[in-house]
């Protein structure tokens, strides 16, 4: 839907109702503490937030005096985002604790950054763009609901440097682009693209941004491919330069004096909306508008110049009953164009991956199909394999003929990464793997998650999940992680000067908390962490109203979303949008949704020349009623509103009198969202929908359906 309702008010509405607001639903357990002789206590933790991933984590404390010596750190490493970086030498995994870094060859896993309290409602780690050689990450670092300040930062030092302090916030994407080699980058600021060397950055010897300009747009209308050549793409005219160029000529200047232009597309290109990719050889391009029309175009290397290239293939997508989330592309070993679909299916929001061929004579195939994936398809450096999660397993396919290679089935795996051609990262339900495509063996690199956790006779930790045998074992000499066979953990919850237990909790947020009682001198006991055992009865809830009155663009975005966070909401229904839209109404009400009436039609009944009948309301209502039954087979729920919220007194007792209740727009608990045409310049809603619902996780409070409200 092009949700375009007054976004700022939107956000606004939710700021209000969640200000004094935390969650019922969020939940924190600590379990099975484990106290050695030295007075280390190793504890489980596992978190419960609505939207993201729920995990069990291990954590580490010492005790000095009856209470933490600093705040625990977590030892085991869920990983949410995996990136590998340092010529593949080394795995960054960001989670809601913070950041560690995995060294393959010494087989360590090192936290840079841990947070310093319980992240009582985290969301989603932010995303960031890693160079290749790992010296330097682009973020955007959040300053307000919609923006943030978008930075370059030197990860030996932690040195920041300010690349646009106006840049959108998104939990998906960083506007910025990488050279394969990792040591330049475009980056977008205010409609314009700029070119960055970071070394020379940090050595304070780049000329200044003004001349680094290389064109208008935003961060799609450039690509760089891995033979070092950047495309740039202006209304219809395609350029390409070479990135010695940016050295050697000193292109620091209007971008349309420099590279050449080297063909030119049959309709222009809108990069808000519209995304590029290019083959290696700068020939080919695919081209989607939308996330609706799918072009391929080829070029001739020596055509003159403005040529208009070829089109292969031009057409609009579909996948029966499947919505489109993303799109991405890239060109097989073998040069056949290839096109990952990320995919909803339209009623209940189930994400499904799909990968297709578009043939040099112009037939699209679908060569792939995988069901209830949680993560998008990851293509190897090489572009020889093709790695799709799915379910409880991870399938790889030969990107020669798009047969299946191997299926792994150990453990549901929530994010990967290819580590080089030959080894594919796992990041899994129990821990992080390495597959290797030469034997198809998985070796285990350390523990993502863990039930309990103790201590051998060397002091190493052992961790275990209660499902294998072989357990992971944390040296506590060099910090090296290694999986071999070892007894079943058992927990010492005593030693001679305390005694750790869970016990309740006056905290809403947790369903326990972790204490530890002094045993002697003055005997006391405390709460390992404070925060756990405060007082907090407050709970908030949030209703999110939806208005199908007018279209229902991005409909299938919105549902898939609602699905992936685990939300119920409210759809409110007018005939009209019944009538016009039989097929969105039947996906809406067979999704689980909460459906409400607006009103039959769309009039002011604040108007007193349009009805004087007292049974005007209950009869709009019960045709609406009827129609709605007709078309989904359901019932509506007892709600509803007036055609733009304009109701009186008379008009809100005759909705009354015919059963309804009518909601009031006034609640701060309830944000209303209009499904209904945009301007072509504004903001679409769903596209921000990401963002609401991560506000509202943060804030603390619970999305619930308005017969749920309280």
């Amino acid at each position: 839907m092009n949700f375009f309702c007054r976004i700022g008010k939107i956000f606004l509405a939710a700021f209000a109702a969640l200000a004094l607001g935390a969650p019922l639903f969020a939940e924190i357990t600590f379990s099975s503490p484990n106290l050695n002789e030295q007075n280390e206590l190793l504890f489980a933790l596992n978190h419960k937030i609505s939207g993201s991933t729920e995990y069990s984590t291990i954590f580490k404390s010492k005790i000095v005096n009856g209470k933490a010596e600093a705040f625990p750190q977590a030892v085991t490493c869920f990983p949410e985002r995996l990136s590998v970086f340092g010529a593949t030498n080394s795995l960054l995994v960001r989670n809601r604790y913070g950041r560690a870094v995995y060294d393959f060859a010494q087989k360590k896993l090192q936290w840079l950054s841990h947070v310093s309290s319980l992240p009582e409602n985290a969301a989603s780690p932010l995303p960031a763009e890693i160079s290749a050689t790992g010296k330097w990450y682009c973020a955007i670092e959040r300053t307000d609901v919609f923006k943030g300040r978008l930075v370059i930062v030197e990860v030996a030092t932690s040195k920041k440097i300010v690349l646009n302090d106006d840049a959108a916030f998104s939990y998906t994407n960083v506007p910025v682009k990488w050279s394969y080699d990792g040591k330049n980058c475009l980056y977008e600021k205010n409609g314009v693209i700029y070119f960055c060397n970071p070394e020379m950055l940090f050595k304070n010897l780049l000329i200044q941004e003004e001349f680094r300009k290389l064109g208008s747009g935003t961060i799609n209308n450039v690509y760089w491919n891995d033979s070092g050549l950047i495309t740039y793409i202006s209304k219809d005219l395609i350029f390409q330069i070479d990135i010695k160029e940016l050295f050697t000529l000193g292109l620091y200047g209007d971008f349309i004096q420099v590279g050449k232009i080297v063909g030119r597309l049959p309709q222009g290109f809108n990069g808000t909306t519209d995304r590029f990719w290019v083959n290696k050889s700068g020939t080919e391009f695919i081209v989607i508008r939308g996330d609706e029309v799918v072009s391929y175009y080829k070029r001739k290397p020596h055509e003159e110049a403005g040529a208009f290239v070829q089109i292969l293939y031009s057409c609009s997508f579909a996948e029966q009953d499947m919505a489109v989330l993303s799109f991405d592309v890239f060109w097989t070993n073998w040069g056949e164009a290839a096109i990952c679909a990320r995919l909803a299916r339209r009623g209940n929001g189930s994400q499904c991956s799909a990968i297709y061929t578009i043939s040099s004579s112009g037939k699209m195939s679908r060569r792939v199909f995988a069901k209830d994936t949680c993560g998008n398809v990851c293509v190897s450096p090489d572009k020889m394999f093709v790695a799709i999660t799915g379910g409880e397993s991870a399938s790889i396919y030969s990107a020669k003929n798009f047969e299946l290679y191997h299926q792994i089935k150990s453990q549901k795996v929530y994010s990967m990464v290819w580590r080089d051609n030959g080894n594919l990262i796992l990041g899994g339900a129990r821990d992080v793997s390495k597959f290797s495509l030469t034997d198809c063996s998985i070796e285990p690199l350390f523990a993502s998650s863990s039930q309990k956790a103790g201590w051998n006779e060397n002091g190493d930790i052992v961790f275990d999940n209660g499902v294998d045998s072989d357990k992971f074992v944390l040296s506590q000499k060099d910090l090296s992680w290694s999986k071999q066979n070892a007894a079943a953990v058992k927990t010492a919850a005593q030693n001679e000067s305390y005694r750790a237990f869970c016990g309740t909790t006056k905290n809403v947020l947790y369903s326990n908390a972790l204490y530890v009682r002094t045993l002697s001198g003055d005997i006391t006991t405390r709460a390992l962490i404070p925060q756990s055992a405060r007082l907090n009865n407050d709970s908030r809830q949030v209703a999110l109203v939806f208005d199908a009155d007018e279209n229902p663009d991005g409909l299938d975005v919105v549902l898939a979303l609602c699905h992936s966070y685990g939300l119920k909401c409210n759809f409110f229904f007018n005939g009209e949008f019944v009538r016009r839209y039989p097929k969105e109404t039947r996906e809406i009400a067979k999704s689980g949704h909460e459906c409400a009436a607006i009103f039959f039609n769309n009039i002011d009944l604040t108007n007193k020349y349009v009805y004087d009948d007292n049974k005007y309301v209950s009869k709009g209502l019960a045709r609406l009623e009827d129609l709605f039954y007709q078309c989904s087979g359901r019932e509506l729920s007892l709600y509803w509103h007036a055609p733009n919220n304009k109701a009186d007194e008379k008009i809100r007792a005759e909705g009354a009198a015919a059963g309804y209740q009518y909601v009031d727009f006034n609640d701060s608990r309830i944000i209303e969202i209009t499904a209904g045409k945009a301007s072509l310049s504004g903001p679409r809603l769903y596209e921000k929908f990401d963002l609401l619902v991560n506000e509202i996780f943060a804030t603390g409070a619970e999305v619930v359906t308005l017969s749920r409200l309280r």
